[in-house]
């Protein structure tokens, strides 16, 4: 039989994220791995990230889930937040559809932009271009292994800017964009600071 009926839920989930990266011109690096290396990487999971990202999520506000957000209703809901707190600036829609951009001031006015769909909300900052790597091959090796240490944040390819990526639901209350917001800076800054040797 075909289709996806004999897949696992997460399988379906996993096939779907593939199908929205690639149609946002995401490249998905794949790594293949012993078996030993794999374990490798469970244990550093379990006892490297698993406290940091415990705590991050403890944080999180899980209870009070909002309304499905738009691009414009988050514009606006993040310049009311921009009141209470100096962590965002330069915030702005931009671009058909619609998408937020806006700057980390907390971490040297990092770039960010969030798209809003109907299931999720993408959030990307630019790491460096293609064209700034010496190189590729040893670039690309260190941000396979630096994936795994940066919580709630991934390491991706678009057109010719590497990025990093998080993903929350449409309905995620706004203390925990916020909070992946700063998640996203935090981890921007160690990337560049741990693949500064690879660009020029």
């Amino acid at each position: 039989m075909t289709g996806n009926k004999h897949l696992s839920p997460g399988a379906k989930r996993q096939k779907a994220l593939r199908e929205r990266m690639g149609q946002l011109g995401m490249t998905i690096p794949r790594i293949y791995m012993t078996a030993d290396e794999q374990a490798m990487v469970r244990t550093f999971l379990r006892h490297c990230r698993g406290e940091r990202t415990e705590r991050l999520i403890e944080g999180m506000d899980f209870s009070r889930m909002h309304e499905k957000w738009t691009a414009p209703a988050l514009f606006d809901a993040l310049r009311a937040d921009t009141a209470r707190q100096d962590a965002l600036t330069d915030i702005r829609l931009a671009g058909v559809p619609p998408a937020v951009e806006l700057a980390l001031a907390h971490y040297g006015g990092q770039p960010v932009r969030l798209v809003v769909n109907d299931e999720e909300i993408f959030v990307t900052t630019v790491l460096c271009g293609k064209g700034a790597v010496k190189q590729p091959a040893r670039f690309n090796e260190a941000c396979l292994r630096l994936g795994p240490t940066l919580p709630l944040s991934n390491v991706g390819l678009v057109g010719n800017d590497y990025i990093l990526f998080g993903q929350l639901s449409a309905h995620s209350p706004l203390a925990n964009i916020v909070e992946e917001l700063d998640v996203l800076g935090r981890n921007a800054v160690e990337s560049l600071d741990a693949l500064s040797a690879l660009i020029r």
